[in-house]
């Protein structure tokens, strides 16, 4: 069986409020015919941009502190920088 097409789940809750931390769902998708489709039916991605506050780490594994906007210090993907890296 198919799998119908992912639906965008904009509203899901964040599961933390800091440092790319949490995770929430961010699509869904259904099978027709109950277990027949192969792959996840759901899919998740990392929120919660915001830095943490002292006792807990600025920012989870992955990502580290940065300006994204040229303004205001955020968790940005250490991943980022490494490719914005090499471009240069």
């Amino acid at each position: 069986a198919q799998w119908a097409e992912w639906i965008e789940t904009p509203g899901t809750p964040c599961s933390d409020t800091c440092g790319y931390c949490g995770v929430r769902l961010a699509a869904e998708r259904s099978c027709p015919v109950l277990g027949k489709c192969s792959g996840v039916s759901q899919r998740y991605e990392e929120c919660g941009p915001k830095m943490c506050s002292f006792p807990r780490n600025t920012c989870c594994a992955g990502y580290v502190k940065g300006l994204p906007d040229g303004v205001n210090f955020e968790c940005i993907a250490l991943a980022t920088i490494v490719a914005k890296t090499k471009l240069a």
